[in-house]
């Protein structure tokens, strides 16, 4: 069972960096690539959230210790990405508009959501690991 939802994040979320995020850029102009992944950010973040919780349930019935601290990680990170840097990346955003390039905070809270989501990818990655190992 934790296979299964360790690889659902994993490879959705793999899916979501390598195929969707960069179409999307390269496909539109900034502002309607804008509209779009301020559509599709959030529900990206609330798929793997759900995703996370159902990991924590299964981990609690399962009395995994680890999974349980590793799945809570990555909900909080989901967490933390969805209501507290994808407001602040889209308030940046909006003043980029008008000053015609990206602001240093926008560049550093998109850096920071970045990140965030690669160690998700890789807590997941490394759970899928452990899980098929042991």
């Amino acid at each position: 069972m934790l296979l299964i939802f360790y690889s659902s994040l994993f490879s959705y979320m793999l899916f979501f960096s390598v195929c969707i995020a960069p179409i999307i850029n390269l496909t539109l102009d900034k502002k309607n690539s804008s509209k779009l992944l301020r559509k599709i950010f959030p529900r990206n973040f609330i798929y793997g959230l759900t995703l996370s919780l159902l990991v924590i349930l299964s981990s609690i019935y399962l009395e995994n210790k680890l999974s349980l601290i590793v799945s809570s990680i990555i909900l909080l990170l989901y967490i933390i990405n969805l209501f507290v840097l994808i407001p602040k990346i889209n308030l940046e955003a909006d003043k980029s508009i008008k000053n015609k390039g990206y602001s240093k905070k926008f560049k550093i809270f998109h850096l920071f959501s970045v990140l965030i989501y690669l160690i998700q990818m890789i807590l997941s990655l490394s759970m899928i690991f452990r899980v098929v190992v042991y």
